[in-house]
């Protein structure tokens, strides 16, 4: 999820820079063609992710679960060095995502307690009978056809409406003794919010502002989103026969009269807004001000505009989730028991990509979205042989395979030494004792009673020299079962030395959770003259 969700931060930062350019290309335009062009980016950065949740993308669940079978099992791998190469990957911390939420709710309550104010307001508020009918009017000749009520309160602090599909004015109590000039264009400022549906436009600002708090541009969006709709509502105004500077003049009194009584976590779209308010004034008095209303071919070539960049980037994410599907299975030992912190490498045979991940405690592990295709697993733990699977991902599958891995074989390496006659010439000695350690949930064999092998004398006097392989299982009480020598081209004698003495060792078992199990050892005897 919170992958997915710096996936469409970057989609939407495209998206709300282009909004950005486009806004300043236009700045000789209308306030009108420029709050649309921001509305718009908003719903935008709602619908993008939206797009691409869509069923036709999300597929993991219409396909069989295939499993996975065993092709290959490894000779033993040292199991330091395949816990080199195989660096348990941590768990990705859940703790950016819990972050992300938290600021979602908290940006969501900021914009809640607003709209209860509001809603407290309106319902605290009683009708103000002398602008009733001039409402009523006014609304008939903008064409709303939606009943809108003006209500008049002592706890509203300046003129506002709230309600989208059940609009209302809200006015300050005083509004009564205001001159009939002032009503009327206070009125009609209103009730173009109405007309334009400017709340509407706001609650989807508020919404991209809740998914997207950590983003500065959503921040940046939805300021100029409340500057260009008052800027458009002053200019439609301007289009209805009230002159610029009596506008402007009653402006600029209820933003005096009212800037300590207004809440600014009361998120209703009001008049006299503080901020920005010289700006407004300015753009009032500029006569090459551009006050066109927004047309609809400005409209549909702004949502053709939307639709270029949003269609682009959800069809290539559909389309990269359709080409991926997951890979999860479990990783067991010879008793049935989980083997934990076992590393998985997931190489694609029919593509240049390779997945590392880790199985966790339980034993589970997950690719949760690779690209399809033939790939190569190898498991890798201490104590055990490395294990090789070869399994199929499909587009928009899920596959499940098992590991079942072996315990790793032992070796012992011994080397017997004895004077050489002085008759023979000198040789270099070869090897060095060595035992391959294992860990894990595996506890390694341990010797604990060694007969050393006796030189042959009449093979030391001949100079007869050699390497005895020696393989055998090491019982689960530690005694040597099944011994035999694997090379034939060794001498007799030494065999039967190497033999005689090998047949009496005794180990500690070894033990896999606990219980002893059979493991398989090779053991090298090797007699030199030194």
């Amino acid at each position: 999820m919170l992958e997915f969700l710096v996936q469409n931060a970057w989609k939407v930062t495209i998206l709300w820079s282009a909004a950005f350019a486009a806004a300043v290309l236009l700045r000789r335009s209308s306030a009108a063609t420029r709050h649309f062009i921001w509305a718009v980016a908003m719903a935008a950065s709602l619908v993008l992710p939206l797009a691409a949740l869509r069923p036709g993308a999300m597929v993991t669940t219409a396909h069989a679960v295939q499993t996975a079978t065993v092709v290959t099992v490894h000779a033993i791998a040292p199991p330091s060095a395949a816990h080199a190469s195989v660096a348990p990957q941590p768990t990705p911390p859940r703790w950016p995502l819990y972050l992300w939420l938290a600021g979602c709710f908290a940006v969501a309550a900021r914009f809640l307690l607003g709209a209860i104010r509001a809603s407290w307001m309106a319902g605290c508020s009683t009708e103000l009978p002398p602008a009733r009918e001039e409402a009523s009017q006014l609304a008939r000749a903008l064409g709303i056809r939606r009943t809108v009520r003006v209500l008049s309160s002592g706890i509203v602090p300046v003129p506002m409406t709230w309600g989208v599909l059940r609009p209302v004015v809200l006015l300050p109590q005083d509004a009564a003794a205001w001159p009939p000039a002032r009503l009327h264009a206070v009125l009609l400022h209103e009730l173009i919010h109405v007309r334009r549906w400017d709340l509407a436009a706001q609650a989807i600002g508020q919404l991209a502002c809740c998914l997207y708090w950590f983003h500065p541009l959503a921040w940046v969006g939805a300021a100029r989103l409340r500057r260009e709709r008052e800027a458009a509502c002053d200019d439609a105004v301007l289009q209805q026969g009230i002159p610029a500077h009596e506008y402007a003049g009653h402006l600029t009194e209820l933003a005096r009269s009212f800037a300590a009584a207004r809440r600014a976590w009361s998120d209703a779209p009001a008049m006299a807004e503080g901020s920005g308010l010289e700006l407004r004034v300015r753009a009032l008095l500029d006569r090459n001000r551009s006050r066109t209303p927004l047309t609809r071919r400005a409209a549909a070539l702004v949502a053709l505009a939307a639709a270029a960049c949003i269609v682009p980037m959800a069809t290539r994410t559909a389309r990269a989730q359709s080409d991926r599907g997951s890979l999860s299975g479990a990783v067991q030992d010879p008793s049935g028991a989980f083997v934990p912190n076992c590393g998985i490498v997931a190489t694609n045979l029919n593509g240049h990509n390779e997945e590392i991940t880790t199985a966790n405690l339980a034993g589970q592990f997950r690719f949760a979205s690779i690209p399809a295709g033939e790939y190569t697993l190898e498991f890798r733990s201490p104590g055990f042989k490395m294990l090789t699977q070869q399994v199929a991902v499909t587009a928009g599958g899920a596959t499940q395979t098992r590991a079942l891995l072996e315990v790793g074989t032992v070796r012992e390496m011994v080397t017997v030494s004895a004077a050489r006659p002085t008759n023979l010439a000198p040789q270099v000695a070869s090897g060095t004792p060595q035992r391959i350690r294992v860990g894990g949930n595996v506890q390694m064999c341990k010797l604990v009673k060694q007969a050393r092998p006796v030189y042959p004398s009449d093979a030391r006097q001949e100079g007869v020299q050699g390497t005895v392989l020696i393989r055998a299982i090491i019982s689960k009480t530690g005694d040597l079962l099944s011994s035999q020598v694997i090379n034939t081209d060794v001498d007799s004698r030494l065999a039967k030395a190497a033999m005689d003495a090998v047949s009496q060792w005794k180990y500690q078992p070894t033990l896999l959770n606990g219980q002893p199990v059979e493991v398989l050892t090779d053991i090298d005897v090797t007699f030199e003259l030194n």
